[in-house]
């Protein structure tokens, strides 16, 4: 039987033309959202700037619960979801500390804002995340370096009162 070597494409599916640029979009959705998260009021602390801290503290008689991190830092990302994104814990943390968050920004811009660099240097911080409870005129009560999981921060929060 002979065979034809013609290509009949009448008797192919059709790709629609929409697929492949629906496709695309997701895929550079994607990126940007890898690239550009996004962040809400999911962050359930109330954070209170550097400056304002010790005078919150004196006038709250709650001590200061200072998140040490960093953009690049990975474990700091797991923390920042599973615990200040955290409803219970970010409740407990707001009733009973002043939270401050202190972003070190040395690998991205060469340099820390002073009092960034203060804080960091006051406390010895050399790791991140590191979370420092302090007194209002700056004792250290405890300390936290990395991050463990959920239930071992829970349970450093509530050791400390």
């Amino acid at each position: 039987m002979p065979t034809s070597l013609t290509f009949d494409r009448t008797k192919q599916r059709a790709l629609p033309i929409w697929l492949p640029v629906v496709v695309l979009l997701l895929i550079v959705a994607r990126i940007v959202l890898w690239k550009y998260p996004v962040k809400g009021d999911a962050d359930l602390v109330h954070w209170t700037k550097i400056d304002q801290a010790a005078a919150a503290s004196m006038r709250s008689h709650r001590p200061i619960l200072y998140e040490f991190s960093a953009e690049w830092c990975g474990p700091c990302d797991v923390l920042e979801r599973e615990v200040f994104m955290d409803s219970e814990l970010a409740a407990k943390i707001n009733s009973r500390y002043i939270a401050v968050k202190v972003v070190d920004r040395q690998r991205e811009e060469g340099r820390n804002e002073p009092n960034v660099q203060q804080l960091i240097d006051r406390y010895g911080v050399n790791a991140f995340p590191t979370i420092v409870i302090a007194t209002g005129d700056g004792a250290v009560l405890d300390r936290a370096i990395g991050y463990r999981g959920r239930d071992p921060f829970a349970a450093f929060i509530n050791r400390v009162r």
